[in-house]
């Protein structure tokens, strides 16, 4: 939820800015497909498989998805924040894969954010229905800083818990999205013959 509320202002920010959507469009993303297809795994391992038999395969995606993006940032390192982002998203998969292929989330963090009404039990674990998330008890949280510690309590209307790492990514997001939508573009910053 975090990074939605961080796009949602840079966007905001850009456009205030005097940035456009066609300058978005114009940035060159090398790669970018295959970061669309990590999103698509994501979005299919959290909102589509359901049920205990499904458990597994959702962690291997969800992991799967992460190390689509990886080679991305990597290829497109030198575009401003996408090094932020990178390391956001290494910081995740990294106690991602630490916890079994979820983002471990404690059951005092659930209920400080009010969701435990979203907790569903599966083959004997706790997951959070419609994100990334376990549910761990901290002293069984392998990274336990890197979790989603941080909170965002009601009664705020998103109310959320997330991560350093997702704090990473927000900021690096927030930073690639004024660039290319306001510019200067990296590929039109060459001198213009005369």
């Amino acid at each position: 939820m975090i990074l939605l509320l961080a796009l949602a202002v840079a966007l905001l920010v850009a456009f205030l800015r005097g940035g456009s959507l066609r300058s978005l469009a114009d940035f060159h993303l090398e790669w970018g497909w295959l970061a669309g297809l990590a999103l698509a795994i994501q979005i299919v391992a959290v909102y589509g498989a359901r049920g205990d038999s499904y458990l597994y395969l959702q962690r291997g995606a969800l992991v799967v998805s992460g190390l689509l993006l990886l080679p991305v940032i990597w290829r497109n390192r030198r575009s401003p924040g996408l090094a932020l982002i990178g390391l956001g998203l290494a910081l995740n998969l990294a106690v991602i894969v630490a916890n079994g292929g979820f983002m471990p989330i404690t059951p005092e963090a659930v209920t400080r954010i009010e969701h435990r009404h979203l907790i569903v039990h599966l083959d004997g674990v706790e997951r959070m229905s419609g994100s990334k998330g376990i549910v761990l008890p901290r002293e069984e949280t392998v990274l336990w800083a890197l979790s989603d510690i941080f909170i965002i309590p009601p009664p705020f209307p998103m109310a959320s818990a997330f991560s350093l790492g997702d704090i990473l990514v927000a900021g690096g997001a927030f930073i690639f999205l004024q660039r290319a939508m306001v510019g200067p573009h990296p590929r039109s910053s060459k001198p213009q013959p005369s």
